[in-house]
């Protein structure tokens, strides 16, 4: 069994979270990590925390290393707050795709989704087919666009 590491987190439903994202400023592949926010927390799994971002009603599941205490439930979320977060750039979806690629231990085609929101660092490779079941205009504008006959016929 491992041992845990760290300190706990505990943060009640309600209070305001600020969230870490990675950036990728720093030369020799060194990561930076920027804290956005305020999300709500609106419900505490145990291991990690759902939080609700204050515009778009969007709910994330986050670890708790990944959270720093910002207000507890009392905070006035203020205009001036509201647009705080609204130049964030915190609205999560699909932004478009970078690469393909046949994977051929899952014998299907990956994509290389960039997330809005997120940095390029955090591009993630997703099977094709749940990207088809997620936003498939996108998958089919971006396949349209690319040279290759192969991936064309998926």
């Amino acid at each position: 069994m491992a041992t845990a590491r760290g300190s706990t987190t505990n943060f009640d439903i309600g209070d305001y979270v600020l969230w870490s994202r990675v950036d990728e400023r720093l030369a020799r592949n060194k990561l930076l990590a920027q804290w956005v926010g305020p999300f709500t927390v609106a419900e505490a799994p145990p291991h990690s925390f759902v939080i609700r971002h204050l515009l778009s009603d969007a709910t994330y599941e986050v670890h708790g290393s990944r959270l720093r205490f910002y207000a507890d439930s009392s905070l006035d979320v203020t205009e001036e707050i509201r647009e705080l977060v609204s130049n964030q750039g915190m609205l999560l979806g699909v932004e478009g795709f970078a690469d393909f690629r046949f994977n051929a231990s899952a014998s299907g085609w990956e994509l290389l989704a960039n997330w809005t929101g997120l940095q390029d660092i955090e591009a993630s490779w997703e099977p094709l087919h749940s990207l088809m079941k997620e936003v498939p205009v996108k998958v089919r504008e971006y396949a349209n666009s690319v040279e290759d006959a192969a991936f064309i016929e998926f």
